[in-house]
């Protein structure tokens, strides 16, 4: 079997850890994380199994059984995989297609009764990692979740697998009581929360391409700190074993970043027209499926050849992985670049905002060639006026 594909919308101390068969029943999901989940009612949630691990004590909490959901709480960590999606942009592969963590992946998704074992073997090998930074990285629990996508379009019954850790939320809670006659009411904190959709920290969804196939993972980290790849090392490499490598999303929003970086550092020096011709061969690159960064450049910047190359040498370093050569192009991530391509939007001084469709701009509005006393001039036709605050 060959490499398998990972796709990212997500240490040990001497001594013997301690199992324990039983584990918290999770929390009812908030109104906010359910209503979110019930909304767009996309995952189904199959399986669903929690483990805590704290390294701080040097204790391994393994259950014996998968999670009875109930509805809220389904709908809790539906809530969770929705905001991976959404948010993930790392891609990787394992380095061993056939190895363990790989194996414990196709036992999670193919075989019910092997569910709890399996997901025992990941918390482990999380664990280990974990042990290694007693310290540095927080206790939480190692949740593995069997899910299925119901597509917009003909449905998808293949499962899916949510490999999710989550450090536990402090939440202050009000009491009321009476006493005397007289109400009071006392605050304090609440421990051992389960974290919001929102607050999700690490997380791989992992997905077979087809039956005992190669697998297609998608990770993410929000806690990944300045000197990380972008994925805390011991999630990815330690416990998944994956190599990592950028999303089509990742690689989007960076082009687009690092693009407008380059043009904020030079536009007072470039004439007004330069910069609307700018954005204008942006948008047509991103309209594309995939964009060489050569031919953007030398689209963005006509007829200079000078700035043509240091766009280039920038971008291409801002999309290369560390210590890799330059990137040449990038495949386009559509939900990031339709927007971008649909509809042109302008900030302004003070905050104000331009926003119309591409296919009009043109048309209506239009800037000066020069500027007057360092200011751009733009002009904007249209044959009607409101206000539409407050209606």
């Amino acid at each position: 079997m060959g490499q398998t594909r990972v796709t990212v919308p997500a240490e040990t101390r001497q001594g013997k850890a301690s199992a324990d068969a039983t584990a918290d029943s999770p929390p009812a999901a908030s109104a906010e994380d359910a209503g979110r989940a019930a909304a767009s009612g996309r995952v189904r949630i199959t399986r669903l199994i929690l483990h805590y691990l704290d390294n701080a004590e040097d204790r391994l909490r393994l259950v014996d059984e998968a999670v009875v959901l109930d509805e809220p709480c389904a709908a809790f960590f539906a809530a969770h995989i929705e905001a991976a999606m959404m948010r993930a942009d790392w891609s990787a592969r394992f380095s061993d297609g056939a190895g363990e963590v790989a194996g414990l992946c196709r036992l999670l998704l193919a075989d019910p009764a092997r569910f709890v074992t399996a997901s025992r073997g990941l918390a482990r090998r999380l664990f280990a990692q974990m042990r290694l930074r007693p310290s540095g990285i927080a206790p939480g629990d190692f949740v593995a979740i069997v899910y299925t996508l119901d597509s917009p379009d003909a449905g998808d019954a293949r499962p899916h697998l949510a490999l999710l850790k989550l450090d536990p939320d402090v939440r202050l809670v009000r009491t009321f009581t009476r006493a005397g006659g007289r109400v009071r009411v006392s605050i304090h904190a609440a421990g051992n929360l389960l974290p919001r959709a929102t607050a999700l920290q690490k997380c791989a969804l992992v997905r077979e391409e087809a039956a005992g196939g190669d697998f297609e993972v998608t990770l993410l980290d929000t806690q990944a700190g300045p000197r990380s790849e972008g994925v805390a090392a011991f999630f990815y490499r330690g416990f998944l074993t994956v190599t990592l490598a950028p999303s089509a999303r990742r690689l989007t929003r960076l082009f687009l970043s690092a693009s407008e970086h380059w043009l904020s550092a030079r536009a007072t020096t470039l004439p007004p027209p330069a910069l609307l011709a700018f954005y204008r061969a942006r948008r047509a690159a991103l309209r594309d499926e995939a964009v060489d960064l050569a031919a953007f450049a030398a689209a963005a910047l006509p007829g200079q050849p000078a700035l043509q190359s240091d766009l280039l040498a920038t971008l291409g370093a801002a999309l290369a992985p560390a210590g890799a050569p330059p990137a040449r192009g990038f495949v386009v991530d559509r939900a990031t670049a339709d927007p971008i391509v649909r509809y042109v939007t302008l900030e302004l001084d003070s905050g104000a905002r331009l926003r119309m469709e591409t296919e009009r701009f043109d048309t209506l509005v239009r800037l000066d060639a020069r500027r007057l006393e360092g200011k751009l001039r733009l002009v904007i036709e249209s044959l009607t006026l409101r206000e539409v605050g407050g209606l």
